[in-house]
């Protein structure tokens, strides 16, 4: 889903499919990488001299290609308008910014994750926009030339959703466990809330979409169909009735949609926010909706989720304070470290891209020619 999914979503950007396909998959090795050091050692007690090493074991690879996830999430919030070493520093700056995030969610307040709704969506979409927002110039947003998609672009984007759509369950049950009274159906109910959830979303994206534009959009069919895997995750292991996760798979997709249609343009104009591949809508949105709906299903469905429930009738309000920590200290990192790779210079790195030179990839790689002016008919 990392390498696959997220890097082919990406290629939509018709001059910087390159970048969208190779920056994913270094940044993504990288991330992993330096999550297994960061992570390793939170998770294992090493700064706290419980132990003397870190143990590669697979729980600490999956978070570990969790964390590149969330890494790949924020990539697409600056993607084509800032410069590769930029994009490094920015992507492992937020790496022991997100395992903080993860122990402060996870093991101290008690957040109900298990697809990483909240700390791997919603953290890595607002981290991204916190540093969209220090980092983008004017020119660089939607109007810029280069900023668009060809037919071929579209359909190679397609490959990632589809793939994404596929595996996503995969994604939500990986660390579901069966050991312990009552956890025994952990993973089967990550897998049949998913496949619902994410059919309600396709369902619900393609009828938005055509019912708003009147005809199909396929920005919305390649990201909104996925905001059912999105929403999903935080309560992805809890015993439901399938019209639940159907409806939360329905709202997300509505809403992802609706975000591209409105929310997004309207941001842009107010904010000057410029998210390239729409990250808000498809991870930022639907993963606070995810993490509050977890907040719902923890009060309504607690008679038959009692074993998830550590904190009994207080699992509520510790959601939410969760998801509001989450959105505060992912949003304000992503400011300052986005502030920070904009001012310090790295020697040789072509870090001062001109307007023109955005989203183009003939500037980084070999065998890409320069863009004509009147080469592309917009």
């Amino acid at each position: 889903m990392v390498f696959v999914g997220f890097g082919f979503l990406m290629t939509f950007l018709r001059r910087y499919s390159y970048s969208a396909v190779g920056l994913n998959f270094y940044l993504s090795c990288m991330c992993m990488l330096e999550f297994i050091f960061f992570g390793g050692a939170a998770q294992q007690g090493l700064f706290a001299g419980k132990i003397s090493r870190i143990v590669l074991d697979l729980p600490l690879m999956i978070d570990s290609a969790f964390c590149a996830a969330a890494a790949m999430i924020s990539f697409g919030a600056v993607i084509g308008k800032v410069a590769p070493a930029q994009i490094l520093w920015l992507l492992a700056i937020e790496v022991p910014i997100y395992v903080f995030n993860v122990w402060l969610a996870v093991d101290v307040l008690g957040c109900l994750d298990m697809g990483g709704s909240v700390t791997i969506h919603a953290f890595g979409a607002f981290y991204g926009l916190g540093a969209a927002l220090v980092l983008s110039r004017p020119g660089a947003g939607s109007s810029h030339p280069k900023n668009g998609a060809s037919y071929i672009s579209d359909v190679t984007a397609m490959i990632g959703t589809v793939f994404l759509w596929i595996f996503w369950p995969s994604f939500n049950g990986a660390m579901a466990s069966s050991a312990g009274p009552g956890l025994e159906d952990q993973q089967f109910y990550c897998v049949v809330n998913t496949v619902v959830s994410l059919t309600g979303a396709c369902l619900m994206a393609f009828t938005v979409s055509s019912f708003v534009e009147n005809k199909l959009n396929m920005v919305h069919i390649q990201n909104a169909t996925l905001a059912g895997g999105v929403a999903i995750g935080s309560s992805a292991n809890f015993a439901m009735v399938p019209g639940v996760s159907l409806l939360i798979g329905l709202c997300a997709g509505a809403l992802s949609t609706l975000g591209y249609c409105f929310i997004m343009p309207s941001l842009e104009n107010a904010i000057k926010l410029q998210d390239t591949c729409g990250v808000h809508n498809l991870h930022g949105m639907p993963g606070l909706f995810g993490g509050l709906v977890a907040a719902l299903v923890s009060i309504f469905g607690a008679g038959a989720n009692t074993a998830l429930l550590p904190l009994g009738g207080a699992t509520w309000w510790h959601q939410i304070i969760a998801v509001i920590t989450t959105f505060v200290i992912s949003l304000c990192a992503g400011a300052l470290a986005g502030w920070i790779v904009g001012k310090v210079q790295i020697p040789s790195t072509k870090q001062k891209l001109a307007v023109e030179d955005l989203y183009d990839d003939s500037l980084f790689w070999s065998e890409v020619e320069a863009e004509e002016e009147s080469s592309h008919v917009l």
